[in-house]
């Protein structure tokens, strides 16, 4: 699903009203109608009292019309108007089909004392909208810092106030406890710095020109079920484990072979046929106790990979977990890239070495991914000031370099050599555990052993990986989730993409 800009939502709008001849107050109407239904999903109990805090644009029209919807499904519901400038003409009509049906309403002025808003209330937040071009300050500002601290429930209509679509936030912003956002995806709702006002977030789609979102760029996508389950391969009755390709991966060192097991596994429960682990020669037993599926070299110094020979025997090289820092481990390393003419996932310590070494990156093969989390992503390409330049940083990088770079935050982003940016839909906070990050270069090194190209690899990899994990969280919950826990869900994540694919 293509994520849109402010502009290019705006432009939408346009579109659907000349396709169907409709006013914008009509498709204000249709809009809201769509927000109040998903709002009343959640919020079903019509004990609670709400209050809608509305400002004089579009965006405080939609929650006139909330307003006014929720009032005639017998909720207990008042509105607070706020006189920031002039208001738009949809906004006045809708206040007064507000006023025409009974809600009661309050007009704040700037400089007046602050609402009093009962304490375990509901409160909507439309105050300003997405096509807000400046910090809010002042008054307003002060306003939204005194909603954020009552105890109530704040639920925001398309964005948090104060939050632009596709720039980062430098003023106040509403703190919401769940957000649900008209339409199509903004590409705010991925960025990190934003998670804590957007709360869980949602979509609320309604009928709008679809045909002509398919006439705008596809440059940034957000990842969906249905586009990720028509990737995987289907498998035919004379495949056999030489089909599904044959993997090598370089991992562990002294104290570090839990990641090379978790890595391993994961290769294997995302679908390839073979896996070889490189090992320093401690962790040979370690290896064939802990996964006897797995075949094992050894290096030949005892306790740290120093480098490795004869690759083109293997269909992909996953190199990283766990392999540690040494000065001749970073050697080997950059002996290995030179050597392998197939494609490698290089995550965790082969980053930092990388890092330190960036001549290297240059070289690296293609077809290539790299996995770096945000402190990876800065030592390895530099500093950013906020996620929207640090993005733009890693599409002009994976360009460059021509290499998939999958940039690891809770809304994971794959940055792939034509310029696209894919942002993941799948994964939990109870992900944030030691080892997941192994299993993630585990599951793209296998697919990538099965034949799937560097960008499907990714989206698969990252959308499988994200689903494993929340199959996990509802098994046992966030809190006592490891590593193991999401590598063990992975047959039910791919049995569920593959049910969505028959659909």
């Amino acid at each position: 699903m293509r994520i849109l800009s402010a502009k290019q939502h705006h432009a939408l709008d346009e579109a659907t009203m000349r396709q169907e001849d409709i006013s914008n107050l009509d498709l204000m109407e249709r809009a809201a109608t769509a927000w109040s239904a998903r709002f009343q999903r959640h919020y079903p109990d019509k004990r609670r009292r709400i209050t809608v805090l509305v400002g004089p644009g579009n965006n405080g029209g939609d929650g006139l019309v909330a307003a006014r919807l929720l009032r005639f499904e017998a909720y207990t519901v008042n509105v607070i108007w706020a006189a920031i400038g002039k208001s738009s003409p949809d906004n006045d009509a809708n206040l007064r089909r507000a006023k025409d049906v009974g809600v009661p309403l309050r007009q704040l002025h700037e400089g007046d004392d602050f609402p009093v808003i009962p304490a375990g209330s509901l409160l909507i937040d439309a105050l300003f909208g997405t096509g807000l071009s400046r910090p809010v300050t002042g008054y307003w500002a002060e306003l939204i810092g005194h909603v954020n601290e009552l105890d109530v429930e704040r639920v925001a209509l398309d964005l948090p106030s104060g939050m632009s679509a596709d720039q980062p936030a430098t003023g106040s912003v509403v703190r919401a406890h769940r957000t649900l956002s008209l339409g199509y995806p903004k590409l705010a709702l991925f960025a990190p710095a934003n998670s804590p006002f957007l709360g869980h977030w949602e979509l609320v789609p309604f009928a709008q020109a679809h045909g002509y979102v398919a006439t705008l760029p596809d440059d940034k996508i957000m990842l969906t079920e249905p586009d990720i389950a028509r990737l995987l391969k289907v498998r035919g009755g004379s495949d056999h484990k030489g089909t599904f390709g044959h993997a090598l991966l370089i991992a562990g060192a002294y104290e570090k072979m839990g990641a090379a097991v978790i890595a391993a596994r994961a290769v294997l429960r995302s679908g390839a046929g073979l896996v070889t682990t490189h090992l320093p020669r401690i962790g040979y037993q370690i290896m064939q106790l802990a996964f006897p599926e797995a075949m094992c070299r050894v290096d030949e110094h005892q306790h740290y990979f120093t480098g490795a020979a004869d690759l083109e025997r293997y269909d992909v090289v996953g190199i990283g977990p766990g392999i540690g820092q040494e000065d001749a481990t970073r050697e080997g390393l950059f002996r290995t890239i030179a050597a392998c003419r197939k494609p490698m996932v290089v995550d965790a310590d082969a980053l930092n070495l990388l890092a330190r070494h960036p001549e290297h990156l240059s070289r690296l093969p293609e077809r290539s991914i790299l996995t770096p989390h945000p402190k990876e992503f800065e030592r390895l390409f530099g500093q950013t000031e906020n996620d929207f330049q640090r993005w733009e940083l890693q599409r002009a990088r994976a360009q460059e370099l021509a290499i998939t770079i999958i940039l690891k935050t809770g809304h994971t982003a794959v940055a792939t050599p034509d310029g696209r940016m894919h942002f993941n839909t799948t994964g939990n906070p109870g992900m944030g555990t030691a080892g997941t990050g192994d299993a993630l270069t585990g599951v793209l090194t296998g697919l990538l052993a099965q034949g799937y190209t560097p960008e499907a690899a990714a989206k698969l990899g990252v959308y499988l990986h994200g689903l494993a994990g929340d199959l996990a969280a509802q098994a046992i919950g966030q809190e006592s989730m490891i590593a193991e826990d999401l590598i063990l869900q992975l047959g039910a994540a791919f049995r569920r993409l593959h049910a969505v694919r028959k659909r």
